[in-house]
């Protein structure tokens, strides 16, 4: 009954799903007045415990992943030290239910090695029995017994096929607790080679992991409403109004969060434009007002003065310079005005 009622209440159980947030394009900053363009970074340093750490962001719950978080392939959520996902269930094993999945998996096991005891201890009975009655051998008595008790030799050989799974898995597990990994961790080698921050000595690992409370979940999965943070915590916004020394709203966090909405119209900090006298005298082209010269370059101190260049009064005596200076010849223009 309890190996049943545990295996109920795992595959139903929470895992310690994390709340996702809204993509991060949908974020809208008050202060600069912008939606969010950029990605956040993949990775985020941080220290426990004198370990260094690196949080990793979700792209698809928008969220960086607490220590030991992962996001489940199959249930497409972020799961609170996610140990795997039991095909078996149907459902995450993480931090909210792995004390339910453990002692499932125990007194599955358990009951399996007390099935076979049971089993084998009757079939021998009753085979000394007979061997003792019909005064025959230990083979004959053997065959004799499995006969008269069909149901402990159906059990015994069920159990004998099974108990390598369920015993193994419960001791692989309790070598998990002694250790403080999980199965993620323990098959993608996350401590191999280096020390284990969240390892407490074997006591103190079975207190943290199966003696703890549970913190509540983090929403309600039905009506998608947060129910964290728990009554009584003081919601952010009454912090902000009072540092702002305006009236609270009286609202919780969850409460804001659902009236949350974002703005019909954004109104980006865009500098605006230069008036018309500030603007340079200089255009393209007589009439444009859009495309602006830039203004002149300064000379370099280290670099003498170029020469002014000499004003042509009339373009055709640009062309003839150009053509006598191509050809060779040296001709000077003893006029400005001068027609060649």
């Amino acid at each position: 009954v309890s190996s049943i009622y545990l295996l109920l209440a795992t595959a139903l159980s929470d895992p310690g799903i994390m709340p996702r947030q809204k993509d991060f394009m949908e974020h809208y900053d008050e202060r600069t007045k912008l939606f969010r363009v950029r990605e956040p970074q993949r990775f985020y340093d941080v220290v426990l415990r004198g370990h260094p750490l690196k949080l990793k962001y979700c792209k698809t719950c928008n969220i960086y992943r607490p220590p030991r978080c992962t996001h489940c392939s199959v249930c497409e959520n972020c799961v609170e030290r996610f140990d795997h996902h039991c095909p078996w269930l149907g459902n995450c094993i993480g931090k909210r239910n792995y004390r339910l999945f453990y002692g499932f998996v125990s007194t599955t096991g358990a009951l399996n090695v007390l099935v076979l005891a049971t089993a084998v201890a009757q079939i021998a009975l009753r085979s000394s029995q007979i061997a003792e009655d019909a005064q025959i051998g230990a083979g004959d008595a053997f065959g004799q017994a499995l006969l008269s008790t069909p149901m402990a030799a159906v059990l015994s050989i069920y159990a004998l096929g099974i108990v390598w799974f369920t015993f193994g898995l419960c001791a692989y597990h309790n070598y998990l607790v002694c250790t403080n990994q999980t199965t993620y961790e323990q098959i993608k080698g996350a401590f191999s080679g280096a020390v284990n921050p969240f390892h407490r000595g074997i006591l103190g690992n079975y207190w943290d992991i199966l003696f703890t409370s549970v913190r509540p979940r983090y929403f309600n999965a039905h009506t998608n409403r947060l129910l964290w943070p728990p009554k009584g915590a003081v919601p952010l916004e009454q912090l902000r109004a009072k540092a702002a020394n305006r009236p609270p709203s009286g609202k919780t966090d969850a409460e804001m969060m659902d009236d949350m909405r974002l703005p019909d119209e954004v109104s980006p900090s865009v500098p605006p434009l230069p008036r018309n006298e500030e603007r340079l005298e200089r255009k393209v082209r007589p009439g444009s007002e859009e495309r602006i010269l830039p203004t002149p370059l300064e000379q370099p101190r280290d670099q003498e003065p170029l020469p002014e260049p000499v004003p042509l009064a009339d373009p055709g005596l640009r062309a003839a310079e150009k053509y006598l200076a191509s050809s060779g010849e040296n001709l000077k223009a003893q006029d400005q005005g001068q027609v060649l």
